[in-house]
């Protein structure tokens, strides 16, 4: 059945046909519709939609040689928040430089793919190692390439936080104690390491360096993704391991600093005695125990060093001969100088006469008169009185004498004097 058929069983009972391009006008409405009515059995809307898909599909896969693809090994730079560089403070101020950055880098994993199409498997492999560098490292990852971007997180601005700490020494002779104070603000955590292979996460600790060196201490705080370390450097110096050695005769001692090789040498003798130098003689007034202290102080440490030393009362002693023998040679014959057991001729004062401190000497007749006097204990007696030999007989002498350590005496005797 044609179209006119149609229309004219529609109008069935009408005695009138309708102008000639009535139906031209029918048939192209109806082509329109059929045009935009789905339907697999003619030509429609459906399949100009499938020809545009196919043209633009062919479009996007031509290769595109304005994109740069990511190649095996490429390294991409991944900017790190942790600070660097080390701070000398005086004591007073904290130890922290939180403004310099570093850069750390990461080679990309080799693949097999085509050059213009990333795998599903890169993908994973890329943003696997970008989250493992965040994780270890604290770093926020930026790249311009492509194959990045598609993988790395958004990482929020880097927050106010800081790293610092306080040092109560920085330097000192070994073993050196000294106290770490966190000055840290808005942490996550913190982590000490305190140069000598030992770490820490306490806040504030105490720790000794019983070794001579150079130590770094860092202090790396965190938060988020973000970290950064402060430094300071302790000091540590060696003794000089200074000993003393000391002599000691009767009330004096002979003290000297050995194994100093540089420095200010201070003596203390116990008995408010100070000296500088590296070797002292010191003579005690009262015997007793002293302790000696060697104090030796250069640029970086102070050692000092303590010997206890006896001093006992000394005991001294000088005897009389009881006779002498005069030499008839004259008054200037002999050495007057030489009072012993042996020089028979002299007579005065044998044993400790160094060790005198006062002494006097008169020697008389039985009648009283004086014929000899000194204050020396060298000076002796031959007998004579102005220049004349004396008879023999019995004469009489007093001595009156104090030694060094205090001690002292009278001594009243009788002489024989005889002639060779």
């Amino acid at each position: 059945m044609t179209t006119e058929d149609l229309y004219k069983n529609s109008f069935d009972g009408f005695q009138q046909d309708p102008p000639p391009g009535v139906w031209k006008g029918v048939n192209r409405r109806l082509a329109i519709k059929s045009f935009l009515t789905p339907g697999l059995g003619h030509f429609n809307i459906l399949y100009v939609a499938a020809a545009a898909a196919i043209i633009v599909g062919v479009f996007l896969s031509s290769p595109d040689d304005n994109k740069q693809p990511v190649q095996d090994n490429q390294t991409v730079t991944l900017a790190d928040s942790s600070t660097d560089g080390t701070r000398q403070n005086n004591g007073n101020q904290p130890s922290y430089n939180e403004n310099v950055t570093s850069d750390i880098t990461i080679t990309q994993p080799k693949h097999h793919h085509n050059q213009n199409q990333t795998t599903p498997q890169t993908e994973q492999d890329v943003a696997q190692t970008t989250d493992d560098i965040k994780a270890d490292t604290g770093v926020s990852a930026t790249s311009s390439e492509a194959e990045i971007q598609r993988t790395s997180r958004t990482e929020s601005p880097m927050p106010d936080f800081t790293s610092a700490f306080y040092a109560s020494q920085h330097q000192g002779c070994a073993p050196l104690t000294i106290q770490l104070q966190n000055l840290s603000q808005n942490t996550e955590y913190c982590q000490w390491n305190l140069g000598n292979g030992e770490t820490s996460y306490d806040q504030d600790l105490r720790v000794t360096y019983d070794k001579p060196g150079t130590y770094i201490i860092a202090l790396r705080t965190v938060s988020g993704t973000y970290a950064k370390t402060s430094y300071d450097t302790i000091k540590v110096s060696a003794r000089q391991q200074a000993e003393i050695a000391v002599a000691i005769s009767g009330m004096t001692i002979i003290a000297e600093a050995r194994n100093v090789s540089s420095g200010n040498i201070v003596w203390d003798f116990g008995d408010k005695t100070q000296l500088m130098g590296k070797k002292h003689s010191h003579t005690y007034q009262q015997p007793g125990e002293y302790d000696i202290t060697l104090t030796i102080t250069d640029n970086i440490c102070t050692d000092t060093v303590i010997r206890r030393i006896t001093i006992k009362k000394p005991e001294f002693s000088i005897v009389f001969p009881n006779a002498i023998i005069a030499s008839r040679s004259g008054y200037s014959s002999g050495n007057y100088q030489s009072a012993s057991p042996e020089n028979k001729a002299f007579f005065g004062p044998i044993g400790d006469i160094d060790n005198l401190a006062k002494y006097s000497l008169s020697i008389y007749t039985r009648a009283g008169k004086q014929v000899f006097q000194t204050n020396n204990p060298r000076d002796t007696w031959n007998g004579y009185y102005l220049n004349e030999l004396l008879p023999r007989g019995v004469y009489v002498y007093k001595c009156q004498y104090e030694f060094i350590n205090g001690e002292s005496s009278n001594v009243n005797g009788n002489i024989t004097l005889l002639w060779e």
